[in-house]
C-alpha cells in the first residue's frame, strides 16, 4: 500500500464551501503558504461594511471570515503576500496580519519493525519523507538481483531487469540474498503495517542481476548490468560491490552511464583500506560506512576518493541496548537452491558493511530527483555533499569524505 501524504491548508474558505482557483504556493521564513491570500485579525467592533473598505482602499480582493468571525481571509493578487501581509499589519484597525501557511501531515510509517530501524532514523528519514518519497525516479539496484517473493517486498514497483551474467533480460532472481537486502534499504515496501519501511518507497526498483549465488560476479558481467540500466530508463544505479583493482571495461561502463545522465552510486569497500573500484572513478560516488554512534565503521574503507558515509552499521555489538545487533535491518531470505521462485528463510535480517550504506545515499538521491527532476548526476552530488553532515575533522577528509549524507538537507538545497 502506498502512502499519501495529505497537505492541509489552514484556510476557512473550504470550510464556507468557497472554492478558488488553485494556485502554486510560495514559501515565506522557509514554510509554504498560500499564494493569493493572507490572514487578518482586525479591531474588535467593526462591521462587516467597515472591514471591506479596509480591504479595498488597501488593494484587497475580498475577504471571508472565519467561523465565529475570530480573523478574516483577504484574497490578494497572487503571489505578492508578502507585501500585503506588510501593507495590512501597518494599518491601525489591524491587530496582526500574517500568511495562510500551509501545514502538512507528519508521517511515520507503521511498520512494526521500523523503530529498529536505527538507521533511517539517524537519518531523520521521517523529515525527508514528509518533502519527498521518491515517485517518478528508477533505482537500478547492480548487485545479486532482487527476489520479489518477500512478505514485505516492493508492491508493484519491481522491474523484469536484466541479468548482466546471461546477457538476457528478466531472469533477475536474487540466489544470494545480498541484492535483496539491498534493494530493501533503497526502497522496501513501506507504511503497510509489516516489516520494515525504505529509504525512497515510492521509486521504481529494477533488479540488475550480476554476482551469482555466491556473492560474486566477472567485471563484463557487471559492465553488461551498467550499460544496460543506463539504456532502458535507470535515473540511479546502486552498486554495493567491488575489487580492489581498476579494470578498464568497468571504468567505460561507469563513465557511459555517467554521460547519459545516470548518478551512479558505489560502496566503497568493506577492507579497511583504500576506497575501492568501482567506488573510485570520479563519476562515480563512494560511500563509507558509519555506526550507530556515526563513527567510521571498523571494516570501512576510506581515501581521497570517499565522498559520502552512511550508516552501515555494525553487527558485532549492541550500542543502543535494544537487544538486537547494530545492523542494518531489512527483509531478505537465508537460503536460495537456487531456483526461481523458491528462497528459506524469509525474514527481517541485521546485515553489516558499506554494501548497506550505500543504498541509503541511492536511496536519498532518488528522494532529491524526485523533487528535482531536470537535475543531471552532478546536481545530485553537489546537493548530497554540500549539504552532508560534516563528521571528524572540520571540512572533507579522507575518513568520511564530506560527512554523513543528511536527507532533509540535501531535499532543501537549491542551486
Amino acid at each position: 500500500m502506498k502512502k499519501v501524504i495529505v497537505t492541509v491548508t489552514i484556510s476557512m474558505l473550504t470550510l464556507l464551501g468557497i472554492c478558488l482557483p488553485q494556485a502554486a504556493a510560495v514559501t515565506i521564513n522557509g514554510q509554504e503558504c498560500a499564494p493569493d491570500e493572507i490572514v487578518v485579525k482586525f479591531a474588535e467592533g467593526l462591521s462587516d461594511q467597515a472591514v471591506g473598505t479596509i480591504v479595498s482602499r488597501l488593494g484587497g480582493l475580498g475577504f471571508t471570515a472565519s467561523y465565529g468571525k475570530h480573523f478574516s481571509v483577504v484574497h490578494i493578487p497572487e503571489g505578492l503576500v508578502q507585501e500585503f501581509v506588510d501593507r495590512f499589519d501597518a494599518h491601525p484597525r489591524v491587530l496582526y496580519a500574517e500568511p495562510n501557511y500551509i501545514l502538512k501531515a507528519s508521517f511515520s510509517p507503521n511498520d512494526t519493525l521500523y523503530p529498529s530501524q536505527w538507521h533511517l532514523q539517524q537519518l531523520n528519514m521521517e523529515d525527508a519523507w514528509d518533502i519527498s518519497t521518491g515517485e517518478g525516479v528508477t533505482v537500478a539496484v547492480i548487485d545479486s538481483g532482487v527476489n520479489p517473493n518477500g512478505i514485505d517486498s516492493f508492491g508493484g514497483r519491481l522491474l523484469p531487469g536484466y541479468n548482466g551474467i546471461r546477457n538476457v533480460v528478466g531472469n533477475a532472481e536474487d540466489f544470494n540474498a545480498h541484492g535483496t537486502h539491498v534493494a530493501g534499504t533503497v526502497g522496501q515496501e513501506t507504511n503497510n503495517g509489516i516489516g520494515v519501511a525504505g529509504v525512497a518507497f515510492d521509486a521504481t526498483i529494477m533488479p540488475i542481476k550480476v554476482l551469482n549465488r555466491r556473492g560474486s560476479g566477472r567485471a563484463t558481467s557487471v559492465a553488461n548490468g551498467i550499460m544496460w540500466a543506463a539504456d532502458n530508463g535507470a535515473d540511479i544505479i546502486n552498486m554495493s560491490l567491488g575489487g580492489s583493482n581498476s579494470v578498464t571495461i568497468l571504468e567505460s561502463a561507469v563513465q557511459y552511464a555517467y554521460g547519459r545522465g545516470l548518478t551512479v552510486i558505489v560502496a566503497s569497500g568493506n577492507e579497511a583500506g583504500p576506497v575501492g573500484f568501482p567506488a573510485a572513478y570520479p563519476e562515480a560516488i563512494a560511500v563509507g560506512s558509519v555506526d550507530i554512534n556515526k563513527n567510521l565503521a571498523y571494516y570501512s574503507n576510506f581515501g581521497p576518493e570517499q565522498e559520502l558515509v552512511a550508516p552501515g552499521g555494525d553487527t558485532t555489538v549492541d550500542i543502543d541496548g535494544d537487544g538486537n545487533a547494530d545492523g542494518v535491518l531489512q527483509e531478505t531470505f537465508l537460503i536460495s537452491l537456487g531456483f526461481k521462485n523458491f528462497a528459506l528463510g524469509w525474514g527481517n535480517y541485521f546485515f553489516q558493511g558499506t554494501s548497506m550504506a550505500s543504498p541509503h545515499v541511492a536511496g536519498v538521491a532518488a528522494l532529491v530527483l524526485a523533487k528535482n527532476p531536470g537535475w543531471g548526476p552532478e546536481e545530485v552530488r553537489t546537493a548530497l555533499t554540500a549539504t552532508a553532515e560534516d563528521l571528524g575533522p572540520s571540512g572533507r577528509d579522507d575518513s568520511f569524505g564530506y560527512g554523513l549524507v543528511d536527507p532533509v538537507a540535501a531535499l532543501e538545497y537549491t542551486e
